[in-house]
């Protein structure tokens, strides 16, 4: 079994692979942050399989989310502050930092202020512009907060009723399996949201992507789109271009903004060709 341990900041994480002695210490290691409304869990299966050739990857949740402490504060700027303080926790020096959607954004803000930080990043369906996407995800959060759940029910019949209710507002069912992976039941046995859920709701408006006043990431990156997703546009990769000079965009056919899902192979493949092409590079 892969433990969840903790940081001393109580942010929730998982090392891959299970066996440290499977680990190749030149291998970059990953360190990996996941969406809004996301946790690492939903990238387990993807990281057993980049941590295959002996890869180090941790993948944490963010504040607010999965099994991480509540926090008030929710922006980009702390959030970059948080993978900050996990690379120095875990003595990490300079990885390859992998995000996606909002964790995309967290990378590119730590990216963009302390370049000594990482080795290389790695975007997954993400660009540095305002997120097409942000203004409906509010109207979800919004409906999700509204419902009363059921007392003495399940999880299971929860989410089932959540499901319901919640179809007209999330017409997509892939986006709205999703976010039903929040719910949880508390020590009273009550179904309920986590604090993620009230911490978007609470600071929607401070949670933007800023436009950088520093220097460009002159580091290698790797843009990975989706190439039926919302976030694969022209003016998303203008600004890519801008902040990030030497990235490479790649988009995956036939997938949408959960590409690790829609397409996990053709994913992990990408990946690995990007981190395999750094190992051995003189790291500065």
């Amino acid at each position: 079994m892969f433990q969840c341990c903790t940081t001393d900041k109580g942010l929730s994480y998982k090392v891959y692979p299970e066996q440290e002695a499977s680990v190749n210490l030149q291998k970059t290691p990953i360190v990996l942050a996941h969406g809004l409304f996301g946790s690492k869990g939903l990238f387990d299966s993807v990281c057993k399989q980049i941590s295959r050739d002996g890869r180090k990857v941790f993948a944490y949740d963010a504040r607010n989310h999965g099994d991480s402490e509540k926090s008030v504060e929710f922006t980009y700027s702390c959030m970059a502050d948080d993978l900050n303080d996990f690379i120095d926790n875990q003595g990490l020096t300079q990885p390859i930092v992998m995000g996606h959607s909002m964790g995309g954004k967290t990378a590119m803000t730590l990216a963009l202020a302390k370049p000594q930080k990482l080795k290389a990043l790695i975007a997954i369906d993400i660009a540095p512009i305002k997120s097409p996407t942000k203004d409906k995800f509010v109207e979800y959060a919004h409906a999700m907060k509204a419902l009363s759940f059921p007392t003495d029910t399940s999880l299971n019949e929860s989410k089932a009723w959540a499901k319901k209710e919640l179809l007209n507002t999330v017409q997509d069912e892939q986006i709205l399996d999703y976010l039903l992976t929040n719910l949880i039941v508390d020590e009273k046995g009550q179904v309920k949201w986590r604090h993620v859920l009230d911490a978007f709701v609470n600071n929607s408006d401070q949670l933007s992507f800023l436009e950088p006043q520093n220097r460009p990431f002159t580091k290698p990156a790797l843009f990975v789109f989706g190439e039926k997703s919302e976030h694969y546009r022209s003016e998303g990769l203008e600004k890519v271009e801008t902040y990030f000079p030497n990235a490479e965009v790649r988009p995956i056919k036939d997938s949408g903004h959960f590409l690790y899902d829609d397409k996990p192979a053709e994913f992990v493949s990408v990946v690995q060709r990007f981190c395999n092409s750094l190992d051995g590079r003189y790291q500065f």
